[in-house]
């Protein structure tokens, strides 16, 4: 535990990163006292989370919607404690709201509601010969997530914790076919994969439910999306001392006596014994002289396998047929069974489409012009931009420009095909895995780092290095509320986790 009063160096700890989790441990260490600095490597904080606009519309990168928020939920809890709630306007999707999901084959439209009772019933209307098995699958989701602490803010944390890493019960897709046999119903049962990142039939049903359980449970959208989040973080952090380097990239991680000494920038050195790194776990061996680690330990970071990524537009649409609808509907296009991750290499521009418009629910969309701005995805390959990435950032060839308008073109056609005038959109801008690595530092554009599957070794918050510890999506769970968990897990690790979870919980 750190005791900051006795600490000679120049800071009690330095966060290297400005994401949710960096900004979620930083508030948490200086809440309680502690001198805390955050480096930041682009101009501004906030990572996946800023929105960026073109053509003055603001369009979201990292956050779409969120469960959490209820009252006496975490993430109501967590940032009413930090004090970062009261600065949010937050709004539960409306009880229609929903992902409406069409099976390619079938043609069959399902309506994936933000609430058990709700999904059950509609569900069970869909697909009547399975209602017993819908109805145990669900109810499986729920006693799952009894025992997690974070549903269930009555039990302690640390022995969840201890024992995360290893795999939570069997693979989730062998679990859901022990319920039910559609293989429509498994690819709507499957449609959480997609907050994840891991296919389904490498993913444990403990961490799949994990995920699920926060968005059946009800969803809900920040005004101004994840910037508003940033926003709000911004100014108490501010308030309990904390110094955001923006432009300020951590060269090297200091050793002093087998121990974390500080960070080395190119402004100069910074003086801690506690450092927390945000960013992907490979990324911390460009920093870190390697025989600082076990080889063991150097190997499983180098082979960490990662999600895949996506490719994303972000455009107008050009008509406003129901949009009303789409403000509070996401709507997916997929294939029957366990596939809706996976990429044809030969054909990308058959993977599943996914259509969400985050920046209509701002309560001024009309405004800040994001009351038609759209974003459509689908899952993406490294393989299909690896080939652009040997020319630098700012001189990538003609050929990738050219891929990227086609790939646009060819996703904007499907969806048309899809959902007919909801699907006519107006590009702006796109987003590839290239893109991804290069203004994220996402590995091979990786949306939600490490592969959280049954088979591959997990990083949790502490290493065996003193003073170094770790954060973000890969060390616990995805999205914004999972990365705001682990920047709560990681600064729980300093500063004593039964302690701190116990003061959060007086939130409620």
């Amino acid at each position: 535990m750190l005791d900051h009063k006795n600490n000679s160096l120049n800071n009690d700890a330095i966060v290297i990163g400005s994401g949710i989790s960096g900004l979620t441990s930083a508030a948490l260490l200086a809440k309680k006292g502690c001198k805390v600095v955050i480096l930041e490597k682009n101009r501004k904080p906030g990572g996946a989370l800023r929105r960026f606009k073109r053509q003055g519309v603001p369009f979201d990168v990292g956050f779409h919607y969120t469960g959490g928020l209820g009252p006496g939920e975490i993430l109501n809890v967590l940032w009413e404690y930090i004090g970062v709630l009261p600065r949010l306007t937050t709004q539960q999707f409306p009880a229609e709201g929903c992902d409406c999901v069409t099976i390619k084959e079938t043609d069959k439209t399902v309506r994936c509601f933000f609430s058990y009772e709700r999904l059950k019933d509609e569900l069970q209307r869909k697909f009547p010969e399975e209602a017993t098995g819908i109805a145990g699958y669900l109810e499986t989701l729920k006693d799952i997530c009894k025992d997690i602490p974070f549903y269930n803010l009555d039990i302690p944390i640390t022995p969840f914790l201890r024992g995360h890493i290893a795999p939570m019960g069997r693979g989730f897709a062998e679990a859901l076919g022990s319920f039910t046999r559609d293989p429509a119903l498994h690819a709507v049962l499957s449609l959480p994969a997609f907050l994840h990142g891991v296919p389904p039939a490498n993913v444990s049903i403990g961490i799949h439910a994990m995920v699920a359980h926060g968005y059946y449970s009800g969803a809900y959208a920040v005004d101004n999306g994840g910037q508003g989040i940033v926003d709000a973080f911004i100014p108490v952090l501010e308030k309990y001392g904390v110094e955001i380097k923006t432009g300020c990239a951590a060269e090297e991680i200091l050793i002093n006596n087998n121990a974390v000494a500080g960070v080395k920038t190119r402004e100069g050195e910074l003086l801690s014994s506690n450092v927390i790194f945000t960013g992907h776990p490979t990324s911390l061996l460009d920093i870190v002289p390697h025989e600082i680690f076990r080889p063991i330990f150097v190997t499983r970071l180098k082979e960490l396998k990662n999600t895949g990524s996506m490719f994303a537009v972000f455009g107008m649409l050009n008509d406003a047929v129901n949009t009303n609808e789409l403000c509070w509907e996401n709507y997916y296009n997929i294939a029957k069974g366990f596939d809706s991750l996976t990429v044809d290499r030969n054909n990308p521009a058959d993977s599943s489409l996914m259509l969400t418009a985050p920046g209509m629910r701002d309560t001024d969309a009309d405004l800040s012009g994001a009351s038609k701005s759209v974003i459509l995805m689908r899952p993406a390959d490294w393989s299909e931009t690896e080939q652009f990435q040997l020319n630098g950032k700012k001189t990538r060839s003609y050929a990738y420009a050219n891929w990227k308008e086609q790939a646009t073109q060819q996703m904007i056609s499907k969806a048309k095909t899809a959902w007919g005038a909801i699907g006519d959109i107006t590009p702006l801008a796109a987003g590839s895995p290239l893109t991804f690595q290069d203004e994220l530092g996402a590995p091979e554009g990786s949306v939600y780092g490490v592969l959280h599957s049954m088979d591959q070794f997990i990083t949790g918050a502490r290493t065996r290095l003193p003073g170094l510890y770790l954060s973000g999506q890969s060390t616990l769970m995805n999205g914004v509320m999972g990365s705001s968990l682990a920047g709560f897990v990681t600064a729980g690790e300093i500063l004593g986790l039964e302690k701190l979870w116990d003061e959060v919980r007086t939130c409620r």
